[in-house]
């Protein structure tokens, strides 16, 4: 989902430190570090991410071209996952406990022995499935300072506040009234009123606590 295709909703973010005069020489070598890399079935790793190309999510051979747009940086978050599905796992699992216990002898398993089991069988399946891709676009205007995020999930604002923070050294704030007063600048009087405001009711619910 994202800027050049799928639905166009986004959330907000405002980039917080002080932002490199060059940003695509400062940054372009932690980006292709932070690149995505694909899982490996005999891994642990169940999910990964990282950066790719917003025009192409399968290309995580990132350059100045695929990046930099003037004063944009636009990357794709892209996300991959393992997913087995219950019914298939539980199958195998079965088959390859049954021919255990009869190679060894045995009547049962113990409980090392079927956690280590289930994990061949898991790594054996991941052999046989491609993982699950998930992309979000990125657009940041680093004149603005201002990120779209094309994406309302708190679970992945955290996964590429975290990716952003690796890369750049920059923290990713989701937009509020807050960054955009600063954002906009305010005058001595005016941050005055503004560190002065409080919370107020407009409405109460009769009977809520």
């Amino acid at each position: 989902m994202g800027a050049i295709r799928g639905p166009v909703t986004y959330s907000r973010f405002f980039v917080a430190g002080e932002v490199p005069d060059d940003i695509s020489a400062a940054s372009l070598k932690k980006i292709r570090a932070n690149a995505f890399r694909d899982l490996v079935p005999d891994e642990d790793e169940n999910s990964r991410h990282g950066w790719a190309s917003m025009t192409d999510s399968m290309d995580v051979d990132l350059d100045h071209e695929k990046v930099f747009f003037n004063e944009y940086v636009n990357l794709t978050l892209r996300i991959d996952t393992w997913v087995v599905p219950k019914p298939l796992l539980t199958a195998h699992l079965r088959t390859a406990e049954a021919t255990l216990l009869e190679k060894k002898g045995l009547e049962r398993l113990g409980k090392k022995a079927k956690a280590e089991l289930k994990l061949t069988v898991l790594r054996k399946l991941r052999r046989q499935l491609v993982p699950s891709t998930k992309s979000v676009d990125l657009s940041w205007n680093t004149r603005t300072h201002v990120v779209r995020f094309f994406s309302q999930s708190p679970r992945i604002h955290l996964l590429v506040q975290e990716l952003f923070e690796k890369t750049f050294n920059l923290r990713l704030v989701p937009e509020s009234p807050g960054t955009a007063a600063e954002r906009w600048g305010l005058d001595e009087r005016t941050e005055k009123i503004w560190d002065n405001l409080e919370p107020t009711v407009l409405a109460e619910v009769e009977g809520a606590e």
